[in-house]
């Protein structure tokens, strides 16, 4: 990739591999994953959506594959109670925040270290000045690339004052085009009641019997269609709570064209499946789709919902939290 400058700061390019020559692209550029590449059948395949400039990820509004932050997913008009106080943050999507707002942590350019071969170090310091959100917060964000072909990303949070975190990476899984040849499994049979802006009301429902129901493997362009005839949308974005997990997987997507399984670890609670073509905005428009973005966080809007989960942080607090992603050859 050829120098790019952004923010004025050149963007740089961090590289892993593995014995397996497995290899993951790793972009200062919010954090982003532009290649998660196997050798299969004696070939290199890359199993996500990318772009080949940092431009093309700053000018296409999917957010792909790019880090999420300070708060995954929509925040109802973009408020919040922080100490006893009701705090205002940026609206980017109608009356509401979603994905951290406009200058949220996809957006800002990371500093970065190589650790290994295998392992990158990305550093940012959050400030209101420039996200509008309160607070001060150091993050750390460690990829690390095992022999198994497990991508562990490690969230190292350090809250100088009191506020707010959650996030998670909009990673896309390339597809074929119309999904047929794709099943999902989902590690939970609820999903979050929404208003028609997609907010949480607070209450969770069961998927049983119904085209969001993946507790069983189930082909995704099948899905979809059973989703336009049931509920008249066009395509998925909906969370799931699931059972949170580093050993079990809280969902496996299985490309059976490629015969490769992607099995996804998170120690969070929600689950977000977006279908889209993020690349082709009319074939997103007509929902023909030919990528799932997995997207592995607390359930969405737990600042008005306490019992989706805790993503406050008090001064001083340190926090911890993991994703992962294991490919498998069959």
């Amino acid at each position: 990739m050829k120098k790019e400058v952004i923010q004025g700061k050149e963007i740089q390019r961090f590289t892993l591999t593995n014995a397996n020559k497995t290899k993951v692209v790793i972009l200062s550029l919010g954090g982003i994953i532009q290649e998660f590449s196997i050798i299969n059948q004696g070939q290199r395949q890359n199993l996500v959506v990318n772009f080949d400039s940092a431009k093309e990820y700053v000018e296409n509004p999917y957010q792909i594959c790019k880090q999420i932050g300070r708060v995954a997913g929509r925040i109802k008009n973009g408020c919040f109670e922080l100490n006893d106080k009701l705090v205002q943050v940026p609206v980017n999507e109608g009356t509401n925040t979603l994905h951290g707002g406009e200058h949220g942590v996809s957006s800002q350019v990371f500093d970065g270290y190589q650790v290994a071969d295998n392992e990158v170090t990305l550093s940012l310091n959050l400030d209101p000045t420039v996200d509008g959100f309160p607070g001060d917060l150091t993050l750390q964000i460690n990829y690390f690339l095992t022999d198994e072909d497990r991508l562990n990303v490690t969230y190292d949070l350090v809250a100088k004052t009191d506020t707010v975190y959650d996030p998670t990476i909009h990673i896309y899984w390339a597809l074929d085009q119309g999904l047929n040849d794709t099943t999902l499994n989902i590690n939970g049979d609820e999903i979050t009641e929404t208003t028609a802006d997609k907010i949480p009301t607070g209450e969770l429902q069961k998927v049983n019997g119904t085209a969001y129901d993946f507790t069983n493997d189930q082909n995704l362009a099948e899905a979809v269609t059973k989703l336009r005839n049931e509920e008249g949308l066009k395509g998925f974005d909906t969370a799931y709570k699931v059972q949170d997990s580093l050993k079990e997987p809280v969902a496996v997507v299985n490309e059976h064209n490629k015969c490769v399984k992607i099995k996804i670890f998170s120690d969070r609670n929600g689950l977000v499946i977006f279908t889209a073509d993020p690349k082709n905005a009319a074939n997103d428009e007509k929902g023909l789709f030919n990528s799932l973005a997995t997207e592995v966080q607390t359930l969405p809007d737990s600042l008005h919902n306490g019992k989706f989960g805790n993503v406050r942080l008090t001064a001083g607090e340190h926090k911890r939290m993991q994703i992962a992603y294991q490919i498998e050859k069959y």
